[in-house]
């Protein structure tokens, strides 16, 4: 089944956004434009992709494919991130928040599953949340249309997200954040039939009017929100705002995937958000280490101007081909391949993906 490339656009735009969004020293506006709809944009794409014959695999089916395509990658990035942190907690500008923490403890964070307790990462509560989301949604779809689907959950993602309160208990393996990711998954998996008549009918230039229109849009109600995060259940000053600017910034960049041409950057960027997403923290962590111990500065020296902050998100990224190309090549298992790729076809990847059709 095809595959349109304004997928792969939306999800390296994302990722870009994901990594700039943890940049040290960001302004907190930006900061809280791009937490607006980042992670909803990853849970909407999630539920884009579910086909029918997905749909039609057996719940035994259905766990595997998750368990390989999300269970393997999270224990394995949670097994480097942790064999990082105890070296290295110690040093960190962090370190009075770890302190007396012993070498165990952040091991039962892998068992628990939320942003809380995977401090050694904590970006990997997006793999824990996804693999929840995910397995209630193909329940859920096996005995209710998409239609029902998406009023059931929008609607109780918008309840939780007004009536939540910080001092609950949260809940193991991103329970609590599934309610809310819900939401955009079944919006997702909605507007998946609707999305080839929107790319025939709209031509380019009006996406990207539409999709400016949008932006600001974001940015206005950003302004008015505040600061929001999936991740700790944090929906703004004005709760019922969260969804709202959430789909306003998924359809803005929408709108402005479609007028963009597929190229081989977007597209390597979009197959490898899986191992960008776990794996950027910790480079971050590896430049901050080499500008304290290396050269003697102070740990917020990554804070202290634009060109530092605008220097850790642009070398995560570059950094993040030869990352993948040697987590590809020596842990293919991880990824779902039984034996590593050729190197010297591997060097032909990005030539290879421009120039062929992109299939689920």
């Amino acid at each position: 089944m095809k595959r349109f490339t304004h997928v792969d656009t939306m999800k390296a735009i994302g990722i870009v956004l994901v990594v700039v969004g943890h940049s040290p020293g960001l302004n907190p506006f930006i900061k809280n434009v791009i937490y607006s709809f980042h992670m909803p944009l990853f849970f909407f794409i999630s539920g884009l992709l579910v086909s029918e014959q997905k749909l039609s695999m057996t719940y035994r089916e259905n766990l595997s494919s998750l368990w390989k395509g999300l269970g393997i990658p999270y224990l394995f990035f949670f097994l480097i991130s942790y064999l990082y942190w105890l070296p290295t907690h110690e040093l960190a500008a962090s370190a009075a928040k770890h302190a007396g923490i012993r070498w165990w403890e952040p091991v039962m964070g892998v068992v628990i599953g939320n942003g809380d307790a995977l401090f050694v990462n904590v970006v990997l509560w997006f793999f824990t949340c996804l693999f929840t989301t995910s397995l209630i949604f193909f329940w859920a779809r096996k005995y209710f249309s998409a239609t029902f689907l998406l009023v059931a959950f929008n609607s109780m993602g918008l309840l939780f997200t007004l009536v939540y309160d910080p001092s609950w208990q949260r809940l193991p393996w991103g329970l609590d954040n599934a309610v809310v990711a819900l939401a955009f998954y079944s919006t997702g998996h909605f507007f998946r039939r609707y999305q080839d008549a929107i790319l025939e009918k709209t031509p380019k230039s009006m996406a990207v009017t539409l999709a400016l229109f949008m932006v600001a849009g974001v940015a206005y109600v950003a302004g008015i929100n505040g600061e929001v995060d999936l991740n700790t259940l944090l929906f703004g000053s004005h709760r019922y705002l969260f969804l709202i600017n959430a789909y306003l910034g998924v359809l803005a960049l929408f709108y402005f995937s479609i007028s963009l041409p597929g190229n081989a950057v977007f597209q390597w960027l979009s197959k490898n958000t899986i191992i960008i997403f776990p794996i950027h923290l910790l480079i971050f962590g590896v430049f901050t280490g080499i500008g304290v111990v290396v050269f003697g500065m102070p740990h917020a020296f990554k804070e202290s101007s634009f060109l530092w902050t605008g220097a850790f998100p642009l070398l995560a990224l570059l950094l993040s081909y030869p990352s993948a190309w040697f987590l590809h090549r020596f842990f293919p298992v991880v990824f779902g391949k039984r034996s590593a790729v050729d190197p010297r076809k591997n060097q032909l990847t990005l030539q290879q993906i421009s120039t062929s059709r992109i299939r689920e």
